[in-house]
Formats: C-alpha cells, sequence, structure tokens
C-alpha cells in the first residue's frame, strides 16, 4: 500500500508529516487553521493537482505538490478556503483564533498564477467562502455566508481582484433568505449549485447575473441538523452527519448521528443510523464514507458503503480508548486535567479502501484496510485529534 498522499497536521504542535508505508517524515513547522482545514486544488493542463491550507503562525495560504512549496500572504486566522473550478483563484475568510469573539471582517483573494493577493473589508463573523459558476455567463463569482442575520453576500471575482490597497471595504449582492445559523457548505462546480446547512435543511442556491437565488431547502430526513457537509463531485451529492438528540452540548454522549446524503439537483436524500455520541466530523473517499464516533462505552470507526442504491454498513471497528477522552455532564471540547479534551480526525485513501482515524492525545494514527488495525506512531501527540488529508481525490472546492 502508499500511503504517500496521507498529510497529518499537528495543528496544536505547529508540525506537518507525510505517512509513506508506516514510515511518517517531517515536511515541516506550520499551524493549520483547523477549521479550514485542507483544499485540493483541481488538477491544472498536464500537471499534477495541489493542495493548499492556511497557516495560522505566519499569515500564508501554502500550496504544495510537485512544484514543491510555495507561499501567499493572507490574512488569519484563517476560517474558510475555498478555490475556483480552474484551481487558480482562492478565497480565504477570517474567524476567531485565539478570541471569544470574531473581530476580523478582512477577505483575502489569491491569483496562485500571478502569485499574488489581494485584501478587502467584508462583515465581521466568520462567513463561509464559495467560489460559484454564475448561470449567466460562467464567470466565478465569489460568495460569502453570513450568520445571526443569515445572508448570501456574491462579489464578482474581477471585482475582487480590482480591490484598492489598505484593505477597502466592499459590499456585493445580499440574499437574506437564508436562516441565521448557516454552518457548512458545498458546491458542485458541474451545475452551479451550492448549498449551506442550516437548522431548516439544506439550503440550495445558484448564482445568476451575478445574484443568489435560493431554491429551496431539503428538510432534515431525520430529527437535528447537519453542521459539516462535504461534497460528493463524481455524484453531486452533499454528505453531512446529521446530529440529533438532546440540544445541551453537555449532553453529548446522548446525541444520535445518521449519516445523510442529498442530491443537491433533484432533493432526494438518504440517510443511515450511526452509533450514538459525539461525531467530529467525518471522510469521503470513493464510494465510501468513515465516521469516528467518541462515547464513554467505548469509540468506534464506521465504514459506510454510500454507492445506490441503499447505504450500508460494512465495516464497524473498535477503536483503542483515548487517554484524556472528553468528559461525560460537560462540555465535549472542555480541558481534562489541563489539557485538551481530545478527539479523532478522519480520511478515506481516494479509492475508498483504507481510513486512517487519529487517536488525538496519543500521538497514534490507526489504519483501517479491511482487516485490523495497523498502528502509526507519530512524533508529536496530535492533541485534539489534529487534522488528516488523503490527496489525489477529486476535487472539492471548498477546504475540509
Amino acid at each position: 500500500m502508499n500511503f504517500q498522499k496521507l498529510l497529518v497536521a499537528d495543528y496544536r504542535g505547529g508540525r506537518t508529516y507525510a505517512v509513506a508505508d508506516g514510515t511518517v517524515r517531517p515536511l515541516g513547522n506550520a499551524v493549520l487553521a483547523e477549521h479550514a482545514g485542507f483544499l485540493t486544488l483541481p488538477r491544472r493542463g498536464e500537471g499534477q493537482a495541489e493542495w493548499a491550507f492556511v497557516d495560522d503562525r505566519s499569515g500564508a495560504l501554502v500550496v504544495s505538490g510537485a512544484r514543491g512549496e510555495r507561499r501567499f500572504p493572507a490574512a488569519i486566522p484563517g476560517e474558510h478556503l475555498a478555490c475556483d473550478a480552474s484551481g487558480r483563484y482562492v478565497v480565504v475568510t477570517t474567524g476567531l483564533g485565539a478570541n471569544e469573539k470574531a473581530w476580523s471582517d478582512v477577505v483575502t483573494l489569491v491569483d496562485l498564477d500571478r502569485s499574488e493577493s489581494v485584501r478587502f473589508r467584508s462583515r465581521v463573523g466568520e462567513p463561509g467562502a464559495m467560489i460559484v459558476p454564475d448561470q449567466a455567463d460562467g464567470e466565478p463569482v465569489v460568495v460569502l455566508r453570513h450568520r445571526e442575520p443569515g445572508a448570501l453576500e456574491s462579489f464578482p471575482l474581477s471585482r475582487c481582484l480590482d480591490a484598492a490597497s489598505h484593505v477597502p471595504r466592499i459590499t456585493g449582492e445580499v440574499v437574506r433568505e437564508i436562516a441565521d445559523d448557516g454552518h457548512g457548505d458545498v458546491v458542485d462546480q458541474r451545475t452551479g449549485i451550492a448549498a449551506t446547512a442550516t437548522g431548516r435543511g439544506l439550503e440550495r442556491f445558484v448564482i445568476d447575473g451575478g445574484v443568489p437565488r435560493m431554491l429551496g431547502a431539503v428538510a432534515w430526513p431525520v430529527p437535528g441538523r447537519a453542521y459539516y457537509l462535504r461534497l460528493d463531485p463524481a455524484t453531486g451529492r452533499a454528505v453531512g452527519v446529521v446530529r440529533g438528540g438532546p440540544a445541551s452540548p453537555t449532553a453529548w454522549t446522548e446525541w444520535t448521528n445518521h449519516l445523510v446524503d442529498v442530491d443537491l439537483s433533484t432533493g432526494r436524500t438518504r440517510c443511515l443510523g450511526l452509533p450514538r455520541g459525539l461525531a467530529f466530523r467525518f471522510a469521503l473517499g470513493g464510494t465510501r464514507a468513515a465516521v469516528a464516533t467518541i462515547h464513554p462505552d467505548g469509540d468506534e470507526l464506521t465504514v459506510i458503503e454510500r454507492a445506490e442504491p441503499r447505504m450500508r454498513v460494512p465495516h464497524r471497528i473498535p477503536l483503542p480508548p483515548m487517554s484524556r477522552p472528553p468528559v461525560p455532564g460537560r462540555l465535549p471540547w472542555d480541558p481534562v486535567g489541563g489539557s485538551p479534551a481530545q478527539r479523532r480526525s478522519v480520511a478515506v485513501d481516494p479509492a475508498g479502501t483504507t481510513v486512517a482515524v487519529t487517536r488525538g492525545g496519543d500521538g497514534q494514527l490507526h489504519l483501517f484496510h479491511g482487516g485490523g488495525l495497523d498502528t502509526v506512531t507519530v512524533p508529536s501527540p496530535l492533541d485534539e485529534g489534529g487534522h488528516l488529508y488523503w490527496h489525489g481525490g477529486a476535487a472539492d472546492t471548498i477546504g475540509r
């Protein structure tokens, strides 16, 4: 097996690694903006596909691949990042960082071909970021998804690139027909349909003549809502874990979880039940998904086959316990004994044959490929689970 494109980021320790055939190779020092995650850049011409992330220490968009590493100035703390269908333009929004409230309204747009970045001001509040093709002429449009109050704000890409110096404030076309609690976005670059997860459901829209046009909300098929979405570019389906059960985060051990996927064009939904507990994000690869759930009765890795017509579970794998898991009856991210409460990160290889899952705080990576678990030791603890990225799959133009 070749794991050369499995990347591990210990964002608390400021380290990144590559894992190849069970061997860990240090890549360098960088503080991955964990919420923004890794972004797969579409393959361009005859070249190989690259990936990008925001370094939250140095204030840079880091682009890596066969051509080595390139860095472009970017405002931090990084909250979301996204690219256009060509992979030439990358947009970065800012979030909380070490602060209790959002304070920065700076958006960065990077032109990778010209090695230039521009910045402008929009609206404080951790906006989501998308670059969506216009239904009218196919031109890329930067879309910011705002919360409280909910809104979609669209800017022609050319207008953003022409932003003057000294970080001017610019405003776009605003539509306020979206719920206030949006969290999680997807864009199908083939159809131009985009969507945001809210308490009302999956709220779909397109950009038509530069203006967001709502297509209606697809209700979640089970009680609860998704907070995090991934796109399956091969099928045009949005995938999320819908969390239900008690609203209080201190009751996280009683949370219900369902994997839900939605056809963005038709609105048809499918769902499959998962174990209770804390399911912090998940991963897609090939026709499969993988979800790690954390619970006092035992952590579990669930592998889901998503091929039509019905989703099924070929594997459920118990995971070795973490030394400092979240404590029942307390917030799942509260410190434990003065150290971070731990969680897990998950990745699936592009073929869907191997799943990687971290053991946060214990500096271990487990690899599952149909039999038992192989364990790889990482030189740093992977506090809070770290972040995993398996390069080589179909390009999803929003960072994960």
